[in-house]
């Protein structure tokens, strides 16, 4: 069940950029994957990090997103809430592209993959792409 609270910011921690990925390292209570998002920003005071990473169950993730959803709707009306249904919906098959094009590019698969273009790899495959034996 969802609470509501009002929090009072503190030090916000700005936001310019952020990545996100789907690990094994946490499930949530349903045995989903959770996932690791990362923030790039820098704190309102000028102290602290310029990355903040967060392992997020996907159930909390999904009350967050539908919260928001709920506050959208009501703050600013249901044209406001689809044109943000609308805008995830763009970035989701933009994303969907780049992962398959990365996926063809074999280099999915592990950090050196993604860094070399699917040359190098530490995950087991070789140059070529294919699984050792």
């Amino acid at each position: 069940m969802t609470h509501f609270k009002m929090i009072k910011p503190g030090d916000l921690f700005v936001t310019h950029n952020t990545g996100l990925q789907i690990t094994e390292e946490a499930h949530c209570a349903h045995g989903q994957a959770a996932v690791m998002l990362l923030l790039f920003g820098r704190f309102r005071s000028g102290q602290g990090a310029e990355r903040l990473d967060a392992l997020l169950p996907r159930c909390v993730l999904a009350e967050m997103v539908g919260s928001l959803h709920a506050q959208i709707l009501r703050d600013e009306g249901a044209a406001s809430l689809q044109r943000f249904q609308d805008e995830v919906a763009t970035y989701a098959e933009q994303s969907a592209a780049a992962l398959e094009q990365l996926h063809r590019q074999h280099r999915d698969c592990c950090e050196a993959g993604f860094r070399t273009n699917g040359a190098e790899h530490t995950c087991g495959r070789t140059d070529t792409g294919a699984d050792r034996e």
